[in-house]
């Protein structure tokens, strides 16, 4: 016959078994990790301008790239020209990635007019990207890079994305507009006028000096338009060097 003190041996080793069990079931249950997704980006030189320049031609979209989760994809399905501007479709889940320029750009004003052509709503969203570089996206989507915030209420927000950062904004972390929202109504024109110089980066949204961020890494890089969506038009996108 057993002893007690044999038996609670025994019966420990029983529950520790049952535990042991339990927790590699709940292991096996639990979601995979999501897959760490890197944009690639061929190789370019920064781009010697020394004269405003258009960067949209009012006739299509030479040039530009569509990406949607790290890979370039088919841009007719996210926007295309009509009437001399950029319409952005607004298909949520279907249009959801970053239009993007081929230069490296640093040390310049850049002029954006965007206007949504939908009622707004609380969702209303799309952003200016900034300084877009290689490296490992956020949330499988969003590249490294500074996004100027467009969304419907919050136009001059700066938001640090992926790995980016500022003294102001944390990688991840975002620098709040710092006036009230100077936005025009659904139907009408926006007006963005962004500077970059060395390390700083400041936001005017309709001629209301709204955002500023300095010791931004990276300080260069390339130009895109974040699509989440929601419809809107791009015109008069016009970028001028400054000195070092």
């Amino acid at each position: 016959m057993s002893s007690p003190a044999a038996f609670s041996v025994l019966r420990r080793l029983a529950a520790f078994s049952c535990l042991t069990l339990a927790g590699s079931a709940a292991a096996a249950d639990a979601p995979a990790p999501a897959p760490v997704i890197e944009l690639k980006l061929p190789a370019a030189r920064a781009a010697a301008v020394t004269a405003p320049v258009e960067l949209f031609n009012g006739r299509d979209l030479t040039g530009w790239t569509y990406v949607a989760a790290g890979q370039p994809a088919d841009i007719a399905g996210a926007a295309a020209v009509k009437d001399g501007v950029i319409a952005v479709t607004g298909t949520p889940g279907k249009a959801t990635g970053f239009l993007m320029l081929p230069e490296v750009r640093e040390n310049y004003r850049l002029h954006v007019e965007w206007r949504w052509t939908a009622a707004v709503t609380a969702s209303t969203n799309g952003g200016i990207l900034l300084h877009v570089v290689p490296g490992t996206l956020q949330q499988g989507l969003w590249p490294v890079c500074f996004q100027l915030q467009l969304k419907a209420t919050r136009a001059g927000d700066i938001i640090a994305m992926a790995t980016a950062a500022a003294a102001e904004a944390p990688a991840g972390q975002t620098a709040n507009r710092q006036k009230d929202a100077s936005e025009k109504p659904a139907g009408e024109w926006n007006a963005a006028d962004i500077v970059v110089r060395g390390n700083t980066l400041e936001c005017t949204i309709n001629g209301v000096l709204q955002n500023k961020v300095t010791q931004v890494t990276p300080a260069a890089g390339r130009i895109g338009f974040q699509l989440e969506g929601h419809p809107f038009e791009l015109r008069a996108i016009r970028l001028s060097p400054l000195g070092p």
